[in-house]
């Protein structure tokens, strides 16, 4: 079905629909029946998921109205997005070459976004201390913020990213501790997830990337080109970049919440059966609806570590990270001072006293 919000972006998962244009509406229709109708002044992007079609028509529009649409699997899982065309910016993607490949800047901008990441990761657990007293949280509480420190020592990537991986162990072993739920979770697990938090997970990652990515080529930067996850074939790496700070503080926290409270659970859940899919574990069709919906009021909503809503935290992160090479494009200098920005709410019970400054 397609679940719209009233500003936002709108999902459209019901297998064979047709998506087209009527004037300044889409039209979401299915054997001859219109399931919803949406205004495209109230719409800041599409996702479809798996076998979704959309005319010629519609995509025109949604092009002319700077409205980016986003592919996914069926079950969630990023195939690939289309934007509006923009005016190439050849000296932005310069300055972003030169700090890819400025040993020194690269290694600044990598230190922002592992340290934003393990803020939010420690403010996660934070917000659980009171309720879930496991000697696990404490110890993970303390490794995230330790690791930022650390972070800051870091003379090289190889260093930067064991710091990013000692952090890590410790924050999903508190993780496991905060599941109060029936579903059993052993740690991390991708490509495929093998159990339902991790598809949980996953899907949150996925849905993340796909409108970083977005936002990163709305931006003019090149999204396959990033600081801390190395270039490969395929592989977003500024995306994934980018996205390093909101999986704690978005996905992994919505992935909490929902089984905590028992809004998703293992009835959820079932092999899937079809050819060539090895009876891996799914969401069901009604799962997914709740966690889309869940997945969008979370986005949207102002919080106080969010001010603005966790999307517009998206497209400061991306548009500062811009805004810093435009800058270094008139110094001559390598970005050094961006990262994706940390409220005072998310830098846990105690303020790193040596923490760079964060600009956007």
């Amino acid at each position: 079905m397609c679940h719209p919000p009233a500003v936002g972006v709108v999902y459209i998962r019901e297998q064979g629909a047709v998506v087209r244009k009527r004037g300044g509406r889409l039209l979401i229709e299915k054997d001859d029946q219109r399931l919803a109708e949406i205004r495209l002044r109230e719409t800041d992007g599409v996702a479809v998921f798996g076998a979704v079609q959309v005319t010629t028509q519609a995509l025109s529009e949604l092009l002319d109205r700077g409205i980016g649409l986003t592919l996914y699997t069926r079950t969630g899982r990023l195939k690939g997005h289309l934007v509006p065309a923009e005016p190439g910016n050849i000296h932005l993607r310069l300055a972003q070459y030169r700090a890819a490949t400025d040993a020194g800047a690269a290694l600044l901008l990598a230190k922002a976004v592992v340290q934003a990441k393990l803020r939010r990761a420690a403010a996660l657990l934070s917000d659980y201390r009171d309720h879930y007293p496991a000697a696990a949280l404490e110890t993970a509480v303390r490794a995230q913020l330790d690791g930022v420190d650390r972070a800051e020592q870091a003379a090289d990537q190889a260093t930067l990213l064991g710091v990013e991986g000692a952090a890590a162990r410790s924050y999903w072993t508190a993780f496991a501790a905060l599941n109060r739920s029936d579903l059993a979770f052993d740690g991390r697990n991708r490509r495929p997830p093998r159990d339902p938090l991790n598809i949980l997970l996953s899907l949150g990652y996925s849905l993340l990337l796909g409108e970083i990515r977005s936002l990163a080529e709305a931006a003019g930067l090149e999204p396959h080109l990033g600081f801390l996850h190395q270039p490969d074939h395929g592989r977003p790496s500024l995306a994934l970049d980018l996205l390093e700070p909101f999986r704690p503080a978005v996905a992994d926290r919505l992935a909490l919440t929902l089984v905590n409270r028992r809004q998703i659970d293992a009835a959820d859940f079932a092999q899937d059966l079809r050819p060539g899919r090895g009876g891996r574990l799914r969401l069901s069709p009604d799962g997914f609806k709740r966690y889309l919906h869940a997945y969008e009021r979370l986005l949207t909503e102002r919080r106080a570590d969010a001010p603005r809503g966790w999307r517009a935290a998206l497209a400061d992160a991306v548009a500062g990270l811009a805004g810093a090479l435009r800058s270094d494009l008139e110094t001559g200098l390598p970005a050094q001072t961006w990262g994706p920005a940390v409220t005072p709410e998310e830098s846990g019970p105690r303020q790193i006293s040596d923490a760079r400054p964060l600009r956007l």
